[in-house]
């Protein structure tokens, strides 16, 4: 069951390490990223969980940043990372290339899109997890000083992702690549992987069943392919 106390409460049970890989999650947030600082990393996910509980959402094409009262008026972020909030909390299949380069362009270069990206692709996942349980979701820290350094790698061209991507391009799936070009962010994004879904090296055991989970690896993947359907996930 839950350790950290932010899951009590919750008519299912909740495993030890789930709550600790978000407890984790919620506190590197507030740190200072590689491209971005810890106030400005905090304020996107707060304009990203904002998006996902909105009753009223926005068009695809209309961006909160062009709506009276939808952006604060002192947020640390650029009015296009605001934007990029929305879109991928609400209609990331709405998404075009055309799209991306544009908030490339106004958010300061692929890396910097990149650690946004990342955000909000594990920033859903944690932030509707308690909603789901019909529990009031854990609260952010306030972003912690210091500027952005953290590693950054060269990185290269690559024809399976708008992205670019550190190391060998093209070298394994899109999706395992994606977010190389941030390692910190990438690094966990496949953590958070490991307890929410499975690990990277589970993936070519086909009766892979987690250790007392009642739930056999085909009918994780059903309950993958649902949810996969019902967001339009691309991949």
């Amino acid at each position: 069951m839950d350790e950290v106390g932010w899951y009590d409460g919750s008519r299912y049970p909740v495993r030890a390490d789930l709550a600790e890989v978000h407890r984790v999650w919620i506190d590197h947030v507030a740190d200072p990223g590689t491209w971005w600082t810890g106030p400005q990393r905090v304020a996107f996910v707060e304009a990203l969980w904002a998006a996902l509980d909105d009753p009223e959402p926005l068009a695809p094409w209309t961006p909160p940043s062009q709506v009276a009262g939808r952006v604060p008026a002192a947020s640390p972020l650029p009015p296009a990372a605001h934007d990029l909030a929305y879109r991928l909390a609400r209609h990331a299949a709405t998404t075009s290339l055309d799209w991306y380069e544009r908030m490339v362009e106004a958010l300061g270069g692929p890396a910097a899109y990149v650690e946004l990206a990342a955000l909000a692709a594990t920033g859903v996942a944690v932030g509707s997890f308690a909603p789901a349980l019909g529990l009031t979701r854990p609260p952010l820290p306030a972003g912690r000083p210091g500027r952005p350094d953290g590693p950054r790698p060269e990185l290269r061209p690559a024809t399976l992702n708008w992205v670019p991507v550190a190391g060998e391009p093209d070298s394994v799936a899109a999706v395992v690549q994606a977010l190389s070009a941030v390692p910190v962010e990438h690094e966990l994004m496949w953590r958070l992987a490991e307890v929410q879904y499975m690990a990277d090296a589970e993936m070519v055991h086909l009766d892979w069943r987690r250790p007392g989970s009642p739930l056999h690896r085909r009918q994780l993947e059903l309950v993958a392919a649902r949810l996969s359907l019902h967001r339009e996930c691309f991949y």
